[in-house]
């Protein structure tokens, strides 16, 4: 949109979102937009290139990838919630999530027969089901070395203990 129209906009009326009553602005904008991929703002344009030039198969593997962390994760929560951390429950979990991704870059051959099975599991059932869930967390503890236990501990502990300076100061 052009700034004298905005501008002629603003004047008139005080509100952009009027435009959205004009048809003839509404053509306008929709066929700037017709035949080409819209995004969500310059920011997207690389992830948007990125994407719409994968090829069927590097879509398939991409589509499994975010299946295999969907049920991972999923798990995962139910996992960390009898845990009862409390208020270092979302900073432990942000850390545990960033390492199941590590190791799913390079799962063992064992992981990869564990993780074709929950996805066979998940295909079936359409949501996970106390097995599939019962698997999942067998390969996070697995996939988890002693350095990621380590590294949710801390994460956990500092979580909790900079909430309580926080709490002490208020």
């Amino acid at each position: 949109m052009d700034d004298p129209t905005l501008t002629a906009q603003y004047a008139q009326s005080g509100d952009l979102m009027d435009l959205c009553n004009n048809e003839a602005w509404l053509r306008e904008s929709a066929q700037v937009e017709d035949g080409v991929q819209v995004e969500a703002g310059l920011p997207m344009r690389e992830y948007s290139q990125t994407v719409t030039a994968l090829t069927s198969e590097q879509n398939q593997q991409l589509r499994q990838q975010m299946k295999v962390q969907s049920i991972l994760f999923t798990a995962l929560r139910q996992w960390m919630e009898s845990w009862d951390l409390g208020a270092g429950f979302d900073d432990t979990y942000a850390v545990a999530r960033r390492l199941i991704r590590h190791h799913l870059a390079n799962p063992t051959e064992t992981q990869l027969a564990t993780i074709d099975s929950l996805l066979a599991g998940r295909v079936e059932s359409g949501n996970m089901n106390p097995s599939t869930g019962k698997q999942a967390v067998l390969l996070l503890a697995e996939m988890f070395a002693q350095e990621d236990w380590q590294a949710m501990a801390e994460a956990a502990s500092h979580s909790i203990s900079s909430r309580v300076l926080s709490a002490g100061k208020i």
